[in-house]
């Protein structure tokens, strides 16, 4: 905090509180009205109310108002000088107000009051001068070193000049080069000049001779010097302090800068704050030599910070907002009195000073403490704190933020056809087609007051909402809110999913941030109809009903086209939004009658996404109704299958060609995009360096030709942005496409005979939906995944390939990418998972059957085989252990396939592990199954058990 403070000694609110203020809004001048006169302080809004004050005292009275009147336009800037001829007193000034289409020209003057209301001032209108361009800025001064008059140039947004003398002569004049930008132009009455900031950043300077004379002659001009200054600038001034020379004051956005009028640099002051205006003046006579340069610039954090030239001579810090504009000026009672204006339009005078800082000892609080009261409510501070910071009880705090904000989600099962496309903005190309919708219902009830509850609607690509975003402020305690929603098809797009996500992200009472998650899906109908099923089709699934608590009929999962005590055994669907309209997308779903198996087939990898989303999701909903333990409260063990095939599981097939036929297309498009911005980057910068040689010609040299070249060049990036748009419109249709590729291959993994980790790895490397970057397509981005499950865990190539080496290889070819090999690996991928799915159902299907023989073999002897098992363990002779059987979890990993079981030997050895090759007497009584038990070796450790895929895997350092 500053020690110094600017005090506040006479200040004001003008009129108008809603109009804008800015630099040009405030004006300290005198009029010549009375001998003794001191400053008027004028202020015109951007609103059009123009207010002129007199201060008489160190406080503001009524009569402190002379004037305020409303005018018909925003004023742009408010000057005082000699802009009329007509007038005989030559110490009288008037008031020039620039509007965006005229300057006005004002002579005040002053009424007297009757009794104490004091004196009033009067504008009469001397002069009106309008324009067809629109202003920006005005500069004033003795154009040409006239005496006894001011003339006055406009500036206006195209750059163009327009001047104006008093006996009605106006001409307009352009700046040379480059088209300029509106910037402040300020003239300098030495050297008869103007100043200007180009559009390049360079401050130049022209003499009024050629600016006033190139409209006549149609001559060519150049600027008499040019610096370059290198940032745009907030404000520029000119200010004499020397008889030679004239010096130019400009503030930069990040510097402070100072020229002379010949072009040389005095000083530049880098600045550590962001200023917002600035005041130079001179305190003396310029012809006397101990005339001092003071600027005073204003922060945006308020300060005020004062400079004599380059070095800093004070600085005060305001006690209000940061003030838009700032003059000096000698009111009455106060000389050399800082003026100043706010934004919202406070009118301040004041003046720098010190106030001590005055501090006080509180008094000591004696009263007697309490140690229970204290206890209290510190147990009470740390229960606040462990609430907001302990995340370990996570389902415990996503309840408290569920009993805050309750949010329930539906969506009808029925569809509509009232749909209203011209309300909700639906596409032509799709209205056409006449779609269904959907209706839904979401209901809040607010337990906690909220500062404010966002809710976010996520659907699926080409599903659109009515309203995708809600956002609620101050939302009190116990309110409740419904809202109706419509789904509908936007885009003629392959729906990859039915799933619609709400995200509901508050701030707890407590200041914790929550985010609630629910979602519902759509009706199967919004996308489907049912037709005559097929009885041939390119690709076919199977899916085998394992729960008992799910009935294996086609109505339990198509209720939308079946009744629900319907026995049919096959159902045709065809798609209401394809791709092509000219093909006809069918998948037929058939249930077996004598197994709980389905068949899904199709001719089209677009068409299964949807219909085994339902599947599988009712399956998994059923069965977690039906039974006591919920699927998803299960701890997951190590080494265990997946437990969704305790429910629904998918016989080993997935459809790898087509798959990588939407994935090749979709790489085709993407090079195509990139090779089609690059030729519309060239031919936009062939494009700029036609439009620089043809401002750079004079007016003599021809343009026809260069006019030709600019037409052909912009008639062609017309026709190649045309291209762009297409090709942009394909890729996002296969974009589709290859969701709904991709969403087959995870639904048919999520439910194979896998390990469980396995199933969840693969299943976050595949995401869905498909997304593509400016710099990255989706193939470099999955090609990564793809490639640590191709060299490392479950899924890896070979086991004792060195991985520093696949390392090293992979990071030298980062930077450029090989589709082939990204190819290659995805194919392989999809071909061990179906290879070890299948091990592992075969294995389960043998071991289940040598398990039913075995029973039945040892119905009889049962009792004695425990007797003896009993007396083993009794003498605690560990040689005639008999030893245990594989852990039949591992089946599904990659391990139990023999082509790949002799790898990692010699780390299994180093690792304390060894070959069981079974009971020695196997071979030698003749026992066949046991030889073949014999030949197969399991690698086992001292307690006959088997390593764990950490364990194989722990030297590579790699979380499974």
């Amino acid at each position: 905090m500053s020690l110094f403070n600017v005090c506040s000694w006479w200040s004001a609110q003008c009129g108008d509180t809603v109009g804008d203020y800015d630099v040009a809004s405030l004006l300290c001048a005198r009029f010549g009205l009375e001998a003794q006169e001191k400053d008027y302080i004028i202020v015109g809004s951007q609103s059009g109310t123009l207010s002129i004050y007199y201060p008489h005292g160190n406080a503001f009275e009524a009569t402190d108002l002379l004037l305020e009147t409303q005018l018909a336009a925003p004023i742009l800037g408010l000057y005082a000088g000699k802009f009329s001829g007509n007038v005989r007193n030559e110490n009288v000034n008037q008031l020039g107000v620039l509007l965006p289409n005229a300057f006005v020209i004002y002579n005040v003057q002053a009424l007297s009051g009757l009794a104490e209301y004091g004196t009033q001032l009067k504008l009469q209108q001397l002069a009106e001068h309008k324009f067809q361009r629109v202003a920006f800025s005005m500069c004033q001064g003795h154009f040409g070193q006239v005496k006894g008059r001011e003339f006055f140039c406009v500036v206006h947004l195209d750059g163009t000049l327009t001047f104006y003398e008093q006996d009605g002569i106006s001409y307009e004049c352009r700046f040379p080069g480059q088209r300029s930008l509106p910037a402040p132009v300020v003239y300098c009455e030495r050297t008869d000049s103007f100043f200007r900031l180009s559009a390049t950043w360079h401050l130049q300077c022209y003499s009024y001779q050629d600016l006033s004379h190139s409209l006549v002659t149609k001559s060519s001009y150049q600027p008499i010097w040019s610096q370059c200054i290198g940032e745009g600038i907030l404000d520029m001034r000119v200010v004499q302090l020397k008889e030679s020379c004239s010096y130019i004051m400009i503030l930069g956005e990040r510097n402070f800068i100072c020229l002379d009028d010949n072009g040389k640099f005095n000083f530049i002051l880098k600045l550590d704050y962001a200023p917002k205006c600035f005041y130079s003046f001179v305190v003396g006579y310029y012809w006397e030599p101990g005339a001092r340069l003071l600027t005073a610039i204003v922060s945006d954090s308020a300060k005020l910070h004062i400079y004599e030239e380059a070095n800093i001579i004070w600085a005060a810090q305001w006690q209000q907002p940061a003030p838009v504009a700032i003059q000096r000026s000698n009111v009455q009672g106060l000389a050399g009195s800082i003026v100043t204006l706010t934004a919202s339009g406070q009118l301040t005078v004041g003046y720098l000073g010190a106030q001590p800082y005055q501090f006080q000892v509180l008094p000591l609080n004696i009263e007697e403490l309490s140690f229970a009261e204290a206890h209290k409510q510190l147990q009470q501070l740390e229960d606040e704190i462990k609430e907001s910071v302990d995340i370990r009880d996570m389902d415990a705090l996503n309840q408290q933020a569920a009993d805050q904000v309750r949010i329930s989600f539906s969506i009808q099962r029925k569809v509509f056809d009232d749909l209203d496309t011209l309300v909700l903005d639906v596409p032509a190309d799709v209205a056409v087609k006449e779609l269904p919708s959907a209706k839904g219902l979401l209901k809040l009830k607010i337990k906690a007051e909220l500062a404010e509850l966002q809710l976010v609607i996520k659907t699926p690509n080409g599903v659109r909402c009515s309203q995708e975003t809600l956002s609620l402020v101050d939302v009190p305690a116990g309110s409740t809110k419904e809202l109706p929603l419509d789904f509908y098809m936007a885009e003629l797009l392959h729906v990859h999913s039915t799933r619609v996500e709400i995200f509901a992200s508050f701030v707890s009472p407590r200041g914790i941030p929550r985010v609630l998650q629910q979602s519902a899906c759509l009706p199967l109908s919004m996308f489907y109809r049912s037709c005559q099923p097929q009885k041939a089709a390119g690709i076919k699934l199977t899916y085998t009903i394992t729960s008992k608590h799910v009935p294996p009929k086609l109505a339990t999962f198509f209720g939308e086209f079946l009744e629900e005590d319907s026995e049919a055994q096959a159902l045709g669907l065809q798609l209401l939004c394809p791709g092509l309209d000219k093909v006809t997308e069918v998948i037929t779903v058939v249930a077996a009658k004598n197994s709980n198996r389905l068949r899904i087939q199709s001719d089209c990898v677009e068409t299964f996404a949807m219909i085994l989303e339902r599947i599988v999701d009712t399956t998994l909903q059923l069965d977690s109704d039906g039974s006591l333990l919920k699927m998803h409260k299960r701890k997951p063990k190590r080494g265990v299958l997946n437990r969704c095939v305790e429910r629904i599981m998918a016989a080993p097939f997935i459809p790898t060609q087509p798959i990588l036929h939407r994935a090749d297309v979709h790489h085709e498009t993407q090079q195509n995009i990139r090779k089609q911005t690059a030729q519309l980057e060239e031919l936009w910068q062939q494009f700029k360096t036609l439009q620089r040689q043809l401002q750079e010609q004079t007016e003599s040299e021809p343009k026809e030709t260069l006019t030709m070249q600019i037409e052909a060049n912009y008639d062609h990036l017309i026709l190649e942005g045309d291209k762009l748009v297409e090709i942009r419109r394909d890729e996002h249709r296969q974009r589709s496409d290859l969701n709904c590729a991709v969403a087959l291959a995870k639904w048919i993994i999520h439910a194979l005979n896998l390990e469980e980790r396995v199933v969840n790895v693969v299943n976050a490397v595949l995401s869905v939906p498909v997304e593509d970057w400016t710099e990255l397509s989706w193939e470099e981005s999955m090609a990564p995944g793809i490639d640590m499950l191709h060299h490392f865990g479950p899924l890896m190539r070979s086991k004792s390939t060195s991985t520093h080496g696949l390392l090293d290889g992979n990071t030298s070819n980062r930077d450029s990418f090989d589709y082939s090999r990204f190819r290659r690996h995805f194919a392989t991928l999809f071909d061990r998972i179906v290879r070890l799915a299948s091990s592992s159902t075969d294995e389960q299907a043998a071991k289940q059957a040598t398990a039913t023989e075995q029973a039945v073999e040892q119905l009889q002897p049962a009792h004695q085989v425990n007797e003896i098992g009993s007396m083993q363990r009794m003498l605690g002779d560990k040689k005639s252990t008999l030893p245990r059987a594989g852990n039949p979890n591992l089946s599904s990993s990659l391990e139990a396939v023999e082509d790949e079981e002799e790898y990692d030997e010699d780390d299994l050895r180093d690792m304390g592990y060894r070959k069981d090759y079974g009971p020695a007497a196997a071979g030698a009584d003749g026992n066949e199954g046991a030889q073949k038990k014999g030949k197969r070796s399991e690698w086992v450790n001292e307690d006959f058990e088997l390593p764990t895929t950490e364990e194989l895997f722990s030297d590579l350092g790699i979380w499974w």
